[in-house]
Formats: C-alpha cells, sequence, structure tokens
C-alpha cells in the first residue's frame, strides 16, 4: 500500500505551505487511496491481477471523457476491449 502511495501517487513529497494544506493534501491521498484499493479489489474479484493493475486501469480510464457536441454531452469513443474490462470488474459510471 505504502509502494503505490509513494510511487504511483506521488505522495512522498508534501511541498506543505502552511497546516492547513498539508492537512487538505492528506486527507486528498487518504481517499486517493481508499479508490485505489476498491478498483484493486474489484479487479482480484473478477481475477484479472495477472493481467492488470489498479495502475493500468487507471491509465486507460484517463483517455475517457465527455464532451459538449452541438449542446449534447457525449461521450469519447471506447475500445471493445475498454468496455469489455470494465464490465468486467463493473464499472458502469461511463453510460
Amino acid at each position: 500500500m505504502f509502494d503505490s502511495y509513494k510511487n504511483y501517487l506521488d505522495a512522498d513529497a508534501t511541498y506543505m505551505q502552511n497546516r492547513y494544506v498539508f492537512e487538505g493534501l492528506l486527507f486528498a491521498n487518504f481517499i486517493a487511496m481508499i479508490a485505489y484499493y476498491k478498483l484493486y479489489a474489484r479487479i482480484k474479484q473478477a481475477e484479472l491481477l495477472s493481467k492488470f493493475s489498479p495502475k493500468d486501469i487507471i491509465e486507460m480510464s484517463k483517455a475517457i471523457c465527455k464532451m459538449r457536441i452541438r449542446g449534447k454531452w457525449r461521450k469519447s469513443e471506447m475500445t471493445l476491449k475498454t468496455i469489455k474490462l470494465f464490465q468486467k470488474i463493473k464499472i458502469d459510471y461511463l453510460k
């Protein structure tokens, strides 16, 4: 857990400006770790840990966005592989 906290979330440097900024940073990192390990649990439950890590899923998710085209919100295109993977790990918020 601490390895991913340091290496992937870059949480080993605080750049502390004052106490309140530091507390906010700790809170944001705490929430990020909860999300990271919930994703880890879903990948493990789907028995896909040998193929994917939480970092892989996060990197795939970075390319997905919503765009406003002619007044309507549309999701960016996704590959069939990504759609099937997200269905296996039960990520459905991308509809």
